[in-house]
């Protein structure tokens, strides 16, 4: 990775309009490989020598590894000491920690992460007397994130839930949020909505934010939430010098949030923007691109550019059909094994996927061929359970309140201090209104609590406080000493080779910590326990493994190989089951597809199975739309003519199609999912497809010959 700053000569006219811009709104509309970073590093460059202090310039980014590589190419250059570059959750952090009385919050919460979440979930809905069946705290956290996104607080939503329904969830919502303010927590929602709204009630705080950050430059735009565009909104407000940089087409984020109308309306916010649009590809070959453009263009939601090849033309992009799911891996694994030995290197082939779950047929056929491989799944890590236990200490250090950690640190092994023992605790703790902590450290006073366990309990608090006293500097040395004293290093050394990998997982984790401690300029522990909070699956990607990398189609944003390979194009895969009643989901799908695409800078190899097991069933499986939209031609798996279609030409309506076809919003009934009504069809002759919402609520794409549908009443 270079960490120059491109010179004029080396910019293109367009890079160079983004770059030399000072005041004022400025929109840059980046496609896939046209050097955004390189004009967001250059700007800076340019701020700076135009005379603005660095420390008045703050660039935001979504991911710890893209800000990373921001820090490390605007490093260096001469004179850039203080720019602040982060993500909006650290940016929010760091906000929260300093205005913390102003925000209404204890500048030492924790962050709780999303089985934190879960388990705080789990006890408002216990709590709020209701059946977690009726209830299930994922959904509750899906609804209540989805509130927070939209900056709706448990009052404003309190007061519009009319039903049943709603009235219950505002009660799990408020319950929920009082369970994270006793234990002096925040999830990742939080951290935003309480930076938004200080931002919005605060005009002192608003005000100095503002000019501390005269030039604020925010990354990946278009997958900005309602709550990260009035922080943004906030902190421009000031002074209006924003610049924002992005791209409609690769806006893939609806699930958590992202709101693509955001870029899409920046000019009506800031009707002085200046616009300027980065279509020069540097990344890719024209044969890749022609078909990257042919896809989005189906797309309406969108900023009207074109893709413009500055490399050679190379090997066509491939789309083959496979017989079933362990085909298609089969295949893939043999194309990887025969690159590699062509010379390939492993560490520029990826494999990218819908979901996780893909990735197993994959490892398996790479396993079996010897194919060094990675999946990029590195959240995982910290979900393990002698991390969460280690992290569970050092949580605790930090914030005493928080009684999740807490419990789970106590609970880490056997000290002696039973179930019985915690409840008593939790009990007095309630009573004195004290947290659980400060309760165990008067166990003294606790009469039902027996002499020999108080001994016991008291021992760990006082683990704990002397532990504390070396909470300021390097990280790592502190970690091994909690390694160490509390015994958790003894249980698992003693556990032989079950607890092997455990133990090595634990010394992993005092490496990353060691590695924090080189690169932070001042470590702390609650530092990096923000840093390690929101780490993402994107910050686990290694370029440098010597290994192919298997991964979901999300996690490959803003990474880029010479070998791509995309497996299970397959209607209710990519497009996403769930996506397929509404048109707005569709484009979403349709951009993810455009994302893979365009991460390949040589090679692309595009798979769908005609079979695939699907919750234990072997079913027949339909090509995905997208590949008809890019030109696909069906290959007939019973061996009847290839159908060859011109572009665009797959009329669900056509009035000429055959008789017996089915309409749009025809009442049909299967014999398994019951009635529903046609969505599309698709005319392929003998391999017609019919999209139908069946009543239950299911979306189904189905082959005519095998559904079997019938109309009610024939």
């Amino acid at each position: 990775m270079s960490n120059t700053v491109f010179t004029p000569e080396q910019l293109t006219e367009s890079q160079k309009k983004a770059v030399y811009h000072v005041d004022g709104a400025l929109l840059v509309l980046a496609g896939p490989g046209s050097g955004k970073t390189r004009v967001i590093t250059s700007r800076i460059a340019a701020l700076i020598a135009h005379g603005i202090s660095p420390c008045n310039i703050c660039a935001i980014t979504f991911t710890n590894k893209a800000a990373e590589e921001m820090r490390l190419r605007v490093a260096g250059q001469a004179n850039t000491r203080g720019v602040y570059i982060s993500t909006f959750h650290s940016l929010c952090v760091r906000i929260l920690r300093q205005y913390a009385d102003e925000a209404g919050v204890r500048a030492n919460f924790s962050i709780y992460d999303s089985a934190d979440q879960k388990r705080c979930m789990k006890e408002a809905v216990k709590a709020c007397e209701l059946a977690g069946g009726n209830f299930p705290p994922s959904r509750m956290l899906e609804a209540v994130s989805r509130m927070k996104n939209d900056l709706e607080d448990v009052e404003a939503f309190k007061e519009r839930a009319d039903d049943f329904y709603t009235k219950t969830l505002a009660k799990i919502y408020r319950k929920y949020q009082r369970i994270l303010a006793d234990n002096n927590a925040m999830d990742f929602d939080d951290l935003l909505v309480r930076t938004a709204f200080v931002l919005r009630d605060c005009q002192y705080v608003r005000r100095q934010i503002g000019n501390r950050f005269r030039y604020l430059l925010v990354d990946e735009y278009q997958d900005t939430n309602h709550a990260q565009y009035q922080i943004a909104k906030g902190i421009a407000l000031e002074h209006g010098n924003i610049c924002v940089t992005g791209d409609p087409d690769q806006s893939i984020y609806k699930w958590r949030g992202a709101d693509i109308g955001n870029i899409l309306a920046f000019e009506e916010d800031y009707p002085d923007a200046t616009v300027v649009k980065l279509q020069d590809n540097f990344r890719s070959t024209p044969n890749i691109l022609q078909l990257a453009d042919k896809l989005i263009a189906h797309n309406v939601n969108r900023k009207e550019k074109v893709l413009i090849p500055t490399r050679p033309a190379g090997d066509e992009p491939v789309i083959e059909a496979a017989s079933d799911a362990r085909d298609e891996a089969a295949t893939l694994a043999d194309l990887v094994a025969e690159r590699i030995a062509e010379g390939a290197e492993a560490n520029e082939m990826a494999v990218f996927y819908r979901v996780n779950s893909m990735s197993r047929l994959i490892e398996e056929a790479f396993v079996e061929r010897q194919i060094p491989y990675q999946v990029v799944r590195g959240v995982e890590f910290y979900s393990r359970k002698e991390i969460r236990d280690m992290i569970s200490y050092l949580k605790l250090m930090v914030n005493p309140d928080d009684d999740v950690a807490f419990a789970r640190a106590v609970g880490t092994h056997s000290r002696g201090i039973g179930k019985t023992t915690l409840e008593r605790i939790a009990a007095y703790a309630q009573r004195t209104m004290m947290n659980s902590y400060s309760a165990a450290a008067k166990v003294v006073n606790i009469e039902s609590i027996a002499k020999a366990t108080k001994g016991k309990v008291a021992a760990f608090v006082n683990i704990i406080e002397g532990l504390k006293k070396d909470m300021t500097g390097e990280v790592a040395p502190l970690m091994k000493r909690v390694f160490k004293e509390t015994g958790l290093a003894d249980v698992l050394q003693s556990g032989g080779e079950k607890e092997e990998a455990a133990h090595e997982n634990v010394i992993e984790l005092i490496n990353s910590a060691a590695a924090y401690d080189k690169q932070a300029e001042e470590p702390s522990l609650i530092d990096y326990l923000q840093t390690i909070a929101l780490y993402s699956d994107t910050d686990a990607y290694d370029p440098e493994s010597g290994k192919v990398s298997l991964m979901t189609l999300h996690a490959a944003k803003g990474l880029e190989f010479d070998d791509v390979f995309m497996i299970g194009l397959e209607d209710g895969i990519l497009p996403h089951e769930r996506s397929m009643e509404f048109g707005d989901d569709i484009e979403e799908e349709r951009r993810l597809f455009f994302v893979g695409i365009t991460r390949a800078r040589k090679r692309l190899h595009i798979s769908h199975a005609r079979h695939r097991t699907v919750h234990g069933q072997f079913l027949r499986a339909v090509p995905s739309k997208f590949l008809f939209e890019i030109g696909y031609v069906a290959e007939n798996p019973v061996g009847t003519d290839v159908l060859d279609f011109p572009d665009d030409d797959f009329h669900y309506d056509d009035e000429d199609s055959q008789s017996d076809r089915f309409r749009t919003n025809e009442l049909v009934e299967h014999g398994k999912f019951g009635l529903g009504r046609v969505k599309e069809f698709l005319n392929l002759g003998e391999d017609s497809i019919v999209v139908v919402r069946f009543n239950s609520g299911l979306t189904k794409s189905l082959m005519i010959k095998y559904a079997k549908l019938t109309r009610p009443g024939q």
